[in-house]
């Protein structure tokens, strides 16, 4: 038998996390298809278009430009319509909506391209659940055709110090945004975006209770792509500056996020998706060059064999936490935990295994990967930018405590 030629060949031909794997491909043959099962259309979009996104990463670091055609490629695709549901004209499956896990193998293929193109989206498959909750039935059919047009939602969710300094003030004529936001990921690449906020009046000024979507380009929205970090560089996390910021009422929502069934976890299963991604397609390379090259030898063959190991580990992970998500969204609720108990384990594991490839495949390249065309440091800079959103000795805290105590950790934006 023949020795693999990557990775791939340790996952299983049909995933249970959503669909068989998509193979990279650039050629034009890899579009959308009409005849095609539409999620398997959609992974092969995510190839296709990730692959040329990882093939200008390096000239677009370089010139500090963006990935503006990258993005506008991914509008046109079809893929930012799998948040809307079926019964809106989303894209359906065997079994209805294109599922939580189905979302996250999305961005696992696209972050195998480029892992700041996969961030741009993920912001979007979190934000647009709010639009589609059944809180505002009126305006959902609006935003569906939005989005299934190549509407891109962003956010402007963080903040510097701990009380919420964007506000929303309203009257009996209009709503209004103030305040500046922070580390707002793919805000120049959006079209709209999810403004958390302190409503005027609310007795807790620590924690937004209000999420609005305002048009990127409304007047009084500054957008300012100040991000400069060690990696994740083509993600536009600048600064949002809102100065009196007209939004409909239509378009304000309750930050209430126990209406909507395991929300951090679905938004930290998408983090490890792109996680898991950007290891895979380091050691992939790595073994490309180390074929190439003719590297071998015991000591190689066993690192080759561990971190191959480490990466069918962290994919087995991702997606036993995405079958427990894809639970809680069918049941409407996360029933004592489980989703939240199992991406928060998947998390911290996936964190440690995909940095760790990242960082010992030049081990296995030896000078060959430390070239600036190899790029190998590229999947590096974005592991250790993007595992660190989050610490992970937090989480296993949590963890830790919701385990010896039995009880499920307090949800949210985390878990």
């Amino acid at each position: 038998m023949s020795a693999p030629t990557t990775t791939r060949a340790l996952r299983p031909a049909a995933s249970a996390i959503g669909g068989p794997r998509a193979a990279a491909t650039s050629s034009p043959e890899a579009a959308l298809s009409p005849s095609a099962a539409p999620f398997d259309a959609l992974l092969r979009e995510a190839a296709r278009i990730g692959e040329r996104a990882r093939n200008v990463a390096g000239e677009r670091e370089a010139g500090d430009r963006e990935l503006f055609a990258e993005v506008d490629e991914l509008k046109a695709s079809g893929i930012l319509g799998a948040a809307v549901p079926a019964r809106l004209g989303g894209p359906a499956t065997a079994a209805g909506d294109v599922s939580p896990s189905q979302r996250a193998e999305l961005l696992r293929v696209l972050a195998y391209g480029n892992g700041s193109l996969a961030q741009i989206v993920q912001p979007h498959f979190v934000f647009a659940r709010w639009l589609f909750s059944g809180r505002r039935p009126s305006s959902e059919r609006e935003w569906a055709e939005r989005i299934l047009g190549g509407s891109l939602l962003s956010n402007a969710q963080a903040e510097r110090g701990p009380h919420v300094a964007v506000t929303l003030a309203d009257d009996a004529k209009s709503a209004r945004l103030d305040g500046v936001k922070y580390f707002c990921t793919g805000s120049p690449y959006a079209d709209h975006l999810a403004v958390s906020a302190f409503h005027h009046g609310a007795s807790d000024e620590t924690l937004p209770d209000v999420v609005a979507f305002v048009d990127a380009l409304a007047p009084g929205v500054r957008l300012v792509d100040e991000w400069d970090a060690l990696g994740q560089r083509l993600t536009g996390s600048g600064r949002v500056e809102l100065d009196a910021v007209s939004v409909g009422a239509e378009n304000v929502f309750a930050f209430d996020t126990d209406s909507l069934p395991a929300y951090g976890a679905f938004a930290q299963l998408l983090h490890a998706a792109i996680d898991v991604g950007l290891a895979e397609a380091a050691l992939d390379e790595a073994l490309d060059l180390a074929r190439a090259a003719g590297i071998g030898g015991e000591l190689t063959e066993h690192l080759a064999g561990e971190l191959a190991a480490r990466a069918f580990t962290a994919g087995a992970v991702l997606e036993s936490a995405g079958r427990a998500v894809d639970q809680a969204f069918d049941a409407g609720v996360d029933a004592d935990g489980r989703a939240a108990l199992a991406v928060g384990a998947a998390k911290a594991t996936t964190g440690e295994l995909t940095v760790d490839i990242a960082s010992r495949v030049f081990e296995l390249t030896g000078t060959r990967g430390i070239a600036p065309s190899v790029e190998l440091d590229r999947r590096w800079r974005d592991l250790r930018t993007h595992t660190l959103h989050e610490r992970r000795r937090d989480k296993l805290r949590i963890l830790g405590r919701s385990f010896l105590d039995a009880t499920p950790p307090a949800t949210g934006t985390q878990f």
